[in-house]
């Protein structure tokens, strides 16, 4: 029988598996919408749980992986902007060097249960580009 934890979880809340992270490791990209626009995002574990965050440098409007859900810099401790060195505090989102001048990352409120990550901002919706790309999808493809 499901805890009620998992009873009370919705398909579409579901972002990933916590399993999928790893601390220092590559994060989760995702979309999200809001106010009828289309956003980037990403999770990824940092030493004190998860965090996610718009897939926007603050500096330029530009995503912020090197490669695709490489986020961390060498230390494996902070966000790194791959364009321009921004760096920005893994767990709140802050610019604590480089060229986003103060400017921090646009959060998205998440939590992890025992099994998944889980969007937990009422201003953004998940979006999947197609019933495939939902990892939780009853029949995926």
């Amino acid at each position: 029988m499901p805890s009620s934890t998992e009873k009370d979880t919705f398909l579409s809340d579901r972002i990933c598996t916590g399993a999928m992270l790893v601390v220092g490791g590559r994060g989760f990209r995702f979309k999200v919408q809001r106010e009828g626009q289309l956003w980037p995002a990403f999770v990824v574990r940092h030493s004190s749980g998860v965090a996610a965050y718009i897939n926007r440098c603050s500096h330029l409007a530009l995503e912020l992986d090197w490669s695709q859900g490489t986020f961390f810099d060498i230390d494996k401790a902070s966000i790194i902007c791959s364009t321009h060195g921004a760096l920005y505090e893994a767990v709140t989102g802050e610019c604590i060097g480089g060229p986003c001048a103060g400017k921090p990352l646009e959060t998205i409120q998440v939590t992890e249960n025992d099994r998944f990550i889980l969007l937990t901002d009422r201003n953004y919706w998940l979006v999947y580009d197609s019933p495939e790309k939902n990892i939780f999808s009853e029949n995926p493809k």
